[in-house]
């Protein structure tokens, strides 16, 4: 193992979105995370271990064997000490292992569209957490794609990545420079009918009317909604029941209510 100050400072840099884009990867902390990452697949660069990390680990151990198989995907090791591992860490406690993990590759959404049949479509969300409950919860009913248009939080933020348990690598999620409305005008010539998600008087999630083709969910920003390009773009707009006494769903758990029904939908026409 080494350790290198210029290292450490090309690792923190990776805490800046624009870093990360440059240089096509980003650093996320902890073994279980990174662990669910290399198991789905991502390209681990450097794996970066604490030395209080590696001294307590107990030889023979399931911990052991774990930062072995890191250590073997890994194309380089670096041994730091605890205060720069900190100088790192995002999180309070750090646990003391991380790793510079690439970008997985993504396909394009031309390449994408003519196999598509489910599509989630983020406008302005701004919360990592949401947005990682999206992908993953995308992931999990087999949507397609998760595109992220104007001005979505980072996918490769930290938060996103750890709530995402690893989904990043399984399905493309691609930020899109076009604006929304020349991205809804490209799907629809694609066959796609578009369902904003609205708050209060759109048609009802459950209707049979509603999902029955090649659909694309919106789910708008967590204050704001969707905006009225977008509103004037969706052929339809879809507002979950609501019967009880909370007046809104953050936006990670009212895409999943939506996708479940589009999957639903689905189900029945089989």
């Amino acid at each position: 193992m080494s350790t290198s100050n210029k290292s450490v400072r090309f690792i923190h840099g990776l805490g800046k979105r624009k870093s990360r884009e440059e240089n096509g990867c980003f650093f996320l902390e902890g073994a279980r995370a990174v662990g669910e990452l290399v198991s789905a697949g991502a390209t681990l660069q450097t794996l970066v271990v604490s030395q209080s990390y590696g001294n307590h680990i107990k030889p023979g151990s399931t911990q052991a064997e774990e930062l072995d198989r890191l250590i073997a995907r890994a194309g380089d090791v670096l041994l730091v000490g605890d205060q720069a591992f900190r100088f790192l860490a995002e999180t309070v406690t750090p646990q003391g292992i991380g790793a510079v993990l690439e970008f997985p590759k993504m396909p394009t959404l031309s390449d994408i569209l003519p196999k598509a049949s489910r599509l989630l479509i983020l406008e302005n969300l701004q919360d990592p957490g949401n947005l990682g409950t999206c992908i993953r919860t995308a992931d999990a009913f087999g949507f397609d794609a998760v595109l992220c248009v104007s001005d979505c939080v980072d996918a490769y933020n930290p938060k996103v990545l750890r709530s995402t348990v690893g989904s990043m690598f399984h399905i493309p999620v691609l930020r899109i420079e076009e604006n929304i409305s020349t991205l809804l005008t490209q799907i629809k010539e694609a066959g796609f009918d578009v369902y904003g998600a609205h708050p209060r008087g759109g048609t009802k999630a459950g209707d049979g009317r509603l999902f029955t083709g090649k659909c694309v969910l919106i789910i708008g920003n967590e204050g704001a909604g969707l905006t009225e390009v977008a509103k004037r773009g969706s052929d339809g707009l879809v507002t979950i029941p609501m019967p009880g006494r909370a007046e809104s769903l953050n936006a990670g758990i009212a895409a999943a209510v939506l996708m479940y029904e589009v999957i639903r939908r689905k189900e029945d026409e089989q």
